[in-house]
């Protein structure tokens, strides 16, 4: 029987070291079985219209919008669904060796902290060694048109042990023969990118001091803090 999943992530924060609203950067969103996907899709579709409907909102309903209230109902909804809530973290002034000029350097970096999510995905076992294939939906706003093909090509050249990658491979990673699909998708269509977005915003927000919104996120959440479990 086919095993297949989806992870759908948005962004938070600048991979740049000159942005002044905060200095990490988070990838956030969820890991879901395809079984489970369609439902919940449908049912938070259903959920956030009616928000909008009652809000007398007729465009996409932004985190940047919502008050706490309505931040704390949209993620104890989400803390209902049955999927994994998964984060990766940089705290951007310690990159020292990334040329952050170089757009080419930057999308390299962000493919790497995606592959590092779903290798520690791999080895908790919260994603099988037998998923036949990993649908990647990331929100396309901050997407630089040259990595359209290239995370879908690192993740597959990645997993394939037979690749150059693995030659020098940091990790010990058990045989993960899944086929990786990724897309880049406009989130004002798509609703599970809109929790995604609330997530890593709040996951943010949690690790730039607001500890009060971790009792928000779903118990058994995923985080991977780079570089190498840095503190903060």
């Amino acid at each position: 029987m086919n095993m297949k999943y989806f992870l759908i992530l948005d962004d938070s924060g600048q991979l740049h070291p000159n942005y002044p609203f905060s200095d990490v950067f988070v990838y956030g969103g969820i890991l879901v079985r395809e079984k489970d996907y369609h439902g919940i899709n449908t049912d938070y579709k259903k959920f956030i219209d009616r928000i909008r409907k009652e809000k007398d909102v007729t465009s996409e309903l932004k985190t940047s919008m919502m008050k706490n209230s309505l931040r704390r109902r949209v993620l104890n909804k989400l803390k209902k669904y049955n999927f994994v809530q998964v984060f990766v973290s940089v705290k951007v002034s310690s990159l020292v060796r990334l040329d952050f000029s170089k757009s080419r350097r930057v999308t390299a970096f962000k493919n790497y902290m995606v592959r590092r999510l779903i290798d520690e995905l791999m080895q908790k076992n919260i994603l099988p060694k037998d998923c036949d294939c990993l649908n990647v939906y990331i929100d396309n706003q901050n997407v630089a048109h040259s990595s359209i093909d290239s995370l879908e090509d690192y993740l597959i050249h990645y997993f394939n042990e037979d690749n150059m990658y693995n030659i020098h491979k940091e990790y010990t990673t058990t045989s993960f023969k899944s086929d990786f699909k990724v897309s880049y998708k406009d989130s004002s269509s798509n609703y599970l990118i809109q929790a995604a977005d609330i997530l890593a915003n709040t996951k943010s927000h949690v690790l730039c001091g607001k500890n009060d919104l971790r009792r928000f996120l779903k118990k058994g959440y995923t985080i991977l803090k780079l570089p190498n479990e840095n503190v903060y």
